[in-house]
């Protein structure tokens, strides 16, 4: 099927073909056809990066009326992120029709955003839920003429505390509007929002057994919290064109381990709510232009990023929801591309990998490190692939490539050694202090068993050796109780005799 099929409207094709896209996914093939012909509310649920957002976007712009300045439809998003990164695809398939969109979040000066709605006059806005909610209430937001109400990411929005605001949002707006909503999963408090306020919806969902990405190779990596770091950086120097996003549980663990990786000469930089807005679109901006390997992210300030070629994730920390780690991994392999999944965990930790594997439908796969030696090889390959186009230089210009008398003296130095012997020497000159780094900065301990196992061990051999004293015990108490009852009955049988 092509995006021809569903009579868009030409601006709508001719941007989507600028975008060099001309087949649906799954879910933009279900859902599109009927969010343009219905009016009513909709309820889609599909994996992460499926393309959920031109999946409502498109029929979205093709009813947006754009002689009419008027609000006409709220997106509403659980973070700025994906706020933002939403309206960039508004700017991109609205490129050729009169539609503008502007976003709303938390975070910036009220003034520019009451600014640019009174001086753009955007047809869609599209917002967090709290700052959405205040401009409302200051009527600053007016939703009177609003048709199109679309709830993107709705688990999350339950996972993050805002499902209250949303209703109160959903009661503000007029009765006539049409509800959409997007979600990855339908937890039961997401069911109920759709029984209390949605009127009669329409449900798609794609018919994927499991919750996640196929595309995604999915690994545990078990070790000791101690050598996280450690085995952070192992993946790192495996791959070192590879970028990806590690994700730890708290904003402290996230400054921490970005600085520690840039300690060990990765290039990481942290992405956390208590940074600033410009501080967070730099981080964005340097990671999506390749500057920067590493992205180290907390869930919250990580949803929306959508970056081409994200070869994986890695979960620092274990998510404490489990919808949650469906949408850490959705990060990577979008659009058809390969991805990779890698979750570090301690030994005691490891019973929470078969909850994830039956909250996803997949099974994750035990993932071992690259050991020393094959990043002694990855290194020494790096440097020489380095070094070739001189190598080249000095092969096509032979004796033409210039020297002067410091290399006579430093061939006269070396003079007494074979080619063998040079090799050798350079060798050990260029790669020998970087290995002795390597050894120091990388070695992993082997990991325990869980103190709880161990423990459980210990106590059935100790109850089976109690088992066995108490028995002997047991044995010695009825001697002894024999032996004492003939000795107390003694006294008694020598007074009879006296009597």
């Amino acid at each position: 099927m092509t995006f021809q099929q569903f009579e868009l409207n030409s601006g709508l094709i001719k941007a989507l073909d600028a975008m060099g896209f001309d087949s649906p996914t799954d879910i933009q093939e279900k859902a599109i056809p009927v969010l343009l012909e219905a009016s009513s509310d909709f309820v889609g649920q599909a994996q992460t990066g499926t393309g959920k957002t031109a999946a409502f976007l498109l029929p979205l712009l093709e009813k947006i009326e754009p002689r009419n300045p008027r609000v006409q439809a709220l997106i509403l998003t659980p973070t700025r992120e994906l706020a933002m990164q939403i309206e960039r695809e508004i700017s991109k398939l609205a490129k050729f029709i009169d539609v503008g969109a502007t976003t709303i979040y938390g975070g910036t000066p009220y003034e520019k955003q009451e600014r640019a709605l009174r001086k753009d006059k955007p047809q869609i806005i599209v917002g967090t839920p709290g700052r959405v909610l205040d401009l409302i209430k200051k009527r600053t937001l007016k939703m009177s003429e609003s048709q199109f109400f679309v709830i993107d990411e709705a688990d999350e929005m339950l996972n993050m505390g805002f499902l209250d605001d949303v209703k109160e949002i959903m009661q503000s707006l007029p009765e006539e509007v049409n509800t959409w909503m997007f979600s990855a999963t339908m937890p039961k408090e997401i069911s109920s929002l759709v029984k209390g306020f949605f009127k009669d919806p329409q449900f798609i969902k794609t018919k994927n057994k499991t919750l996640t990405n196929t595309s995604i190779e999915q690994y545990f990596c078990l070790m000791e919290k101690k050598d996280f770091i450690k085995g952070l950086r192992r993946v790192v120097a495996s791959d070192e064109e590879g970028h990806g996003i590690v994700f730890c549980e708290t904003r402290g663990e996230c400054k921490t381990v970005a600085d520690k990786l840039m300690d060990l000469g990765v290039n990481a930089l942290p992405l956390h709510g208590e940074l600033s807005q410009s501080q967070r679109e730099y981080a964005m901006e340097r990671f999506k232009a390749k500057k920067v390997q590493l992205l180290i992210c907390t869930d919250i300030a990580a949803r929306g990023i959508d970056v081409q070629d994200l070869k994986f994730v890695i979960n620092f920390s274990l998510p404490r929801q489990h919808e949650s780690y469906i949408h850490r991994i959705g990060r990577t392999g979008r659009a058809g591309q390969k991805g990779m999944a890698i979750t570090f965990v301690t030994p005691r930790e490891k019973n929470k990998i078969r909850m994830l594997e039956r909250t996803t439908g997949q099974t994750l796969s035990p993932f071992e490190l690259p050991d020393i030696e094959t990043l002694k090889g990855l290194k020494v390959k790096t440097d020489l692939e380095k070094m070739t186009s001189l190598k080249n230089a000095i092969l096509e210009r032979g004796e033409a490539f210039k020297t002067d008398m410091s290399f006579d003296l430093f061939e006269e130095y070396f003079s007494d050694l074979s080619k063998e012997d040079l090799l050798k020497l350079f060798f050990s000159t260029q790669f020998n202090k970087e290995f002795r780094m390597l050894e120091q900065a990388l070695t992993i301990s082997k990991p325990k068993p869980h103190r709880e196992g161990r423990l459980r061990r210990e106590g059935r051999q100790r109850r089976g050796a109690s088992s066995e004293r108490s028995e002997r015990s047991e044995g010695s108490r009825g001697r002894n109780s024999r032996r004492n009852s003939r000795d107390s009955d003694r006294p008694q049988r020598r007074r009879r005799r006296k009597n």
